[in-house]
């Protein structure tokens, strides 16, 4: 029985000594009663070099151990969020800003070529931009959508309203009227027709002048030259110049050598005169006629009686504005003035 007790002590020292040199990777078996949980708990942490595993913890090593041998997370790099794309319009030329969505509205400034500006809304009928402009009234102005270039712009857009339409400016003609510059300084208002007309009379107007025509001996309407000789041109009725041609004509019969040469009068005929050297041969009447006729020529010549700017006959001057000296018919004198006198209602205030 002694000796029974003495070989367990020595056994159960030789065991313990052996226990103590077993290398630290080899996990001892788990006891009967141990769980699985206990067992990878103590597996794990003996694969770790240098863990002490304790078999009173298992859950709380195991996830320790497990956490020990996980690789370390890597810092991902976050790309930053790119700008806010904001709506604005780029002028694709010089535009006009406005001071409402439309051309009858006042400019207020201008964006030059490739110049951009913040749109804050729109027109009505989506046409005209609004935008942010110094300039503007209220740091605001309009471009037309069709002049400039659009980016960014979101499904909605504010609607702005148009301001009250401005007045055109004073002088300028209402709707269907035009200036008829009859010269560059005519701005009656006239309908198109009227400043056709106008155009068309402007460029006939040497045509219908009588110094142009015939010279500056040309005759005032209802006189004509007298032509009793060559470059007789003193003006006279048609009856008169009639006259002349009768009497050239009998010139001859008219003539016999007597007191005052070859071209001595026959009884009841004298020298008719109308000029230095005309002996033509007429009767007393016709003569005292000439003589009348070369007193008044000066009075009956159109550059003397009205101006160089008389008309030929079936016309008259236009009168469109003081010395206007264009001719024209009747018919164009009558409607100018017409013109004239309903010019201010044609004209915006």
């Amino acid at each position: 029985m002694h000796k029974n007790r003495i070989f367990i002590s020595v056994l159960s020292i030789w065991l313990a000594l052996i226990s103590c040199n077993l290398p630290q990777s080899i996990v001892p078996q788990a006891a009967a009663n141990g769980s699985s949980a206990d067992l990878t708990a103590t597996a794990m942490a003996a694969s770790v070099p240098g863990s002490v595993v304790s078999t009173n913890t298992p859950v709380v090593a195991a996830a320790t151990l497990a956490a020990a041998t996980l690789p370390p997370e890597s810092t991902a790099t976050l790309t930053p969020s790119p700008t806010p794309c904001l709506p604005a319009v780029v002028a694709n030329s010089s535009v006009n800003v406005r001071s409402g969505p439309g051309t009858v509205y006042p400019t207020v400034g201008a964006l030059a070529q490739n110049g951009s500006a913040p749109i804050a809304g729109k027109s009505a009928d989506g046409t005209w931009w609004y935008i942010d402009f110094a300039g503007g009234i209220g740091g605001h102005g309009w471009v037309s959508g069709g002049v400039v270039t659009a980016a960014c712009v979101p499904a909605t857009v504010a609607i702005i309203a148009a301001p009250p339409t401005p007045l055109p400016p004073s002088g300028t003609c209402k709707d269907g009227y035009v200036f008829r510059l009859a010269r560059s300084s005519d701005k009656v208002c006239v309908p198109p027709a009227s400043k056709a007309q106008a155009d068309a009379d402007n460029a006939a107007a040497d045509s219908r002048k009588i110094v142009a025509v015939y010279g500056a001996d040309a005759c005032v309407e209802g006189y004509v030259w007298r032509d009793a000789f060559t470059v007789d041109h003193v003006c006279v009725t048609a009856a008169v110049r009639s006259q002349a041609a009768a009497d050239n004509a009998a010139a001859a019969s008219r003539w016999v050598a007597g007191a005052y040469g070859p071209h001595t009068c026959i009884a009841g005929f004298v020298w008719r005169e109308a000029g230095a050297g005309d002996d033509v041969c007429v009767e007393a009447s016709v003569r005292a006629q000439a003589q009348s006729d070369n007193a008044a020529a000066s009075s009956r010549q159109a550059i003397n009686a009205s101006g160089p700017d008389a008309c030929i006959p079936g016309y008259v001057w236009r009168d469109a504005y003081s010395g206007d000296h264009v001719c024209v018919t009747a018919a164009v004198h009558s409607q100018v003035a017409a013109d004239n006198a309903a010019a201010a209602s044609h004209t915006w205030p």
